[in-house]
């Protein structure tokens, strides 16, 4: 990691981070840390394990500067449908998912594909078992 680099953290990181550091002080305990950032312990030990690794940069969202699902480029999406409607009858989203990232170089979300075939009604999820 570069040191000499500046991170910059949103206000939701930056309060993450001190309770981090914290924690790491022994001021805190891991179930403090847990119901402040209304986490789960595994998740915060996570998180905690990430940042002995990376330092700050490691609590930046990883999703931070990436476009939404929402805000998809038309022609990706564009790209997606052609697939969908040509091939999509018979495949599930990921396939259809992994045909997009692979052989076109498309960045799109399996989530994504997911919904763009039930749209289309080349896809029918499962409904959920109730036990």
């Amino acid at each position: 990691m570069d040191d000499n680099k500046p991170v910059l953290l949103t206000l939701h990181e930056a309060l993450r981070l001190d309770l981090i550091e914290a924690y790491m002080a022994r001021e805190i305990t891991l179930a403090e840390v847990a119901e402040s950032m209304e986490l789960t312990r595994r998740q915060c030990s996570r998180l905690i394990k990430r940042y002995r690794e990376l330092g700050p940069a490691g609590l930046v969202s990883r999703r931070r500067g990436k476009p939404g699902n929402h805000q998809l480029n038309t022609t990706i999406r564009d790209q997606a449908l052609q697939l969908i409607r040509s091939r999509g009858r018979g495949m599930n989203p990921s396939a259809i998912w992994r045909i997009l990232t692979t052989e076109y170089g498309v960045r799109i979300s399996k989530e994504t594909v997911r919904k763009l075939m039930i749209a289309e009604k080349t896809w029918q999820p499962r409904s959920s078992s109730k036990a």
